[in-house]
């Protein structure tokens, strides 16, 4: 069998079980194991599999934008873990940025006692924070998108084009090494862009379930951020790799796991 052949295999087997492991490959395809990691590397670099330890997974692609309401009940642990981690980077007299997401919203909640500025898209962020006396809550305006129920389009680009800020907190529904930080929509790739641009550190902040994940609109590689905030359940492989490619990642502690750091 020809190696594009058995490739063709291994992603037809990886969309029926989604994910398999070296020792399963070899046997099924009468190759050794070493043949299917070199095969499984390959594919990796074309973004078709995602490696793990010990086999691999089918790359997910996502091509709408989940609805706020979904995503509030997706991972809440790793969430409230990379919010707790985030805040503890704000200080009082910061200026900061807050992308739409529940990953932010659960980042809003933890300074909300600070004495600081802070920016947001997130209508649902806003009028939490804006109750707080100590805050200062500034909304870029322009259209309200329906889906994340946040600020989009050329008026909120051209308000972001005048402020600067201390730090970034950046969402996202997808991430990967290779594609980088991606959405479904261009209008959100705009701003999320600008929001790096007037920052003097931007951080991602993204769980690892979504790791591995591409879709259409590229924002901007991982490199471009100062700090990748995840959680521990991003596998070993992964986390070597990104730190091997010269991404900061540092993996926050979830209830009932071991911190795993850089």
């Amino acid at each position: 069998m020809l190696a594009i052949e058995r490739r063709e295999h291994i992603l037809s087997f990886l969309r029926r079980h989604e994910y398999a492991n070296v020792e399963t490959l070899a046997e099924n395809l009468a190759v050794s194991s070493m043949t299917i990691r070199r095969d499984l590397n390959k594919l990796e670099e074309q973004g078709l599999v995602r490696r793990t330890h010990g086999g691999a997974t089918i790359g997910q692609y996502i091509n709408t934008q989940p609805h706020t309401e979904e995503r509030r009940s997706q991972s809440p642990d790793e969430k409230a873990s990379i919010a707790r981690y985030a805040s503890s980077m704000v200080h009082d007299g910061h200026s900061i940025l807050l992308d739409a997401g529940t990953t932010c919203m659960d980042i809003a909640q933890a300074i909300a006692e600070k004495n600081i500025r802070v920016i947001t898209s997130d209508l649902a962020q806003a009028q939490f924070l804006c109750r707080y006396k100590n805050l200062e809550v500034f909304i870029p305006g322009g259209r309200v998108d329906d889906r994340t129920q946040s600020c989009l389009g050329s008026k909120a680009d051209a308000f972001l084009d005048n402020v600067h800020v201390d730090i970034a907190f950046v969402g996202c529904t997808s991430w990967d090494l290779r594609r980088g930080v991606t959405t479904p929509t261009e209008r959100r790739c705009s701003i999320k862009q600008k929001m790096i641009e007037r920052a003097v550190t931007s951080i991602l902040v993204a769980d690892s379930d979504k790791y591995g994940r591409f879709s259409f609109h590229k924002i901007c590689d991982l490199k471009r951020f100062d700090l990748v905030i995840t959680d521990d359940r991003l596998d070993a492989s992964s986390h070597e790799a990104l730190s091997e490619a010269g991404v900061d990642v540092f993996c926050t502690q979830t209830s009932g796991s071991s911190l795993r750091q850089p």
